[in-house]
């Protein structure tokens, strides 16, 4: 093999070790991945977030975003978490106007995607179940059955069923309405709670000593799980490959020689 014949064999054997090299890599990138619980499931971005019990079905619309704009992260919890009625395992992509439900024994949360100071989120055909939201700085306009509640730097439990929908407010201050008269609105503030029937508003309590962490037990039934990549499976598989790929280039580069050596010299 002459020194063009080299040339030309070692630029389209790097070609070919380029491309397997990315191959394996996106490979070693996917097998790197793992799910692992989320940890602290009280930490929210500055749109916050928001958690459904069983049995429910909720809509969001992000009122600065286009239809099909991404406001959000699912994590799903059990069998039976559909977002617009696909099944989600782990984990999916929430786009505006999106539709969540959660069947029997299973749980979801929504992480909204961080946004500006004019973030506003509309979360409505919520008939029946239970939820904790934690708005953050987004303001989290919310409609159930019976009430709508419009709340800001706040960390809410709701609970609807056919009869009445039940705030309790763990900090910030939120107002709430009746849906049918949303001229008058009542302020229920931090450690209080308030009923919503479908034809009247009561008047804001004080939450008893327990009461507010008995409600919201339901939390500790779920168990969520996001999907990260393990970088210490990932490097130590890259190492891997480049000792491999060394051992290809010394081993091809020893062969071509040799093969040339076997020609006789032309004088």
């Amino acid at each position: 093999m002459n020194i063009a014949e080299s040339k030309s064999f070692f630029c389209k054997l790097g070609v070919h070790i380029q491309t397997w090299l990315f191959l394996v890599l996106a490979v070693l990138l996917l097998s790197g991945c793992k799910t692992v619980p989320i940890q602290d499931r009280n930490f929210a971005e500055s749109s916050g977030f928001w958690e459904q019990d069983e049995n429910m079905g909720v809509r969001f619309h992000h009122n600065a975003s286009a239809s099909d704009a991404v406001i959000g992260t699912l994590y799903a919890s059990g069998k039976s978490v559909l977002l617009n009625g696909d099944q989600v395992k782990v984990s999916a992509p929430v786009k505006n106007n999106a539709f969540i439900s959660s069947g029997m024994q299973s749980g979801a949360r929504i992480e909204f995607k961080a946004s500006d100071s004019t973030c506003s989120i509309r979360i409505d055909r919520f008939n029946a179940g239970k939820a904790y939201a934690d708005t953050s700085s987004c303001l989290h306009d919310i409609e159930t059955l019976h009430a709508r509640i419009q709340a800001q730097n706040a960390v809410l439990q709701i609970n609807v069923s056919q009869q009445q929908t039940s705030i309790m407010v763990l900090s910030g201050t939120i107002e709430v309405m009746t849906r049918e008269d949303t001229g008058k609105f009542v302020v229920v503030r931090a450690d209080q709670k308030i009923t919503v029937t479908p034809d009247a508003i009561g008047q804001p309590h004080a939450l008893g000593p327990d009461e507010l962490w008995q409600r919201m037990r339901w939390r500790e039934d779920f168990q969520l799980y996001k999907t990260v990549v393990d970088w210490r499976k990932v490097v130590a598989g890259v190492a891997i490959v480049a000792l491999v790929a060394v051992a290809i280039l010394f081993g091809k580069g020893r062969g071509g020689g040799g093969h040339s050596h076997g020609f006789p010299r032309h004088r």
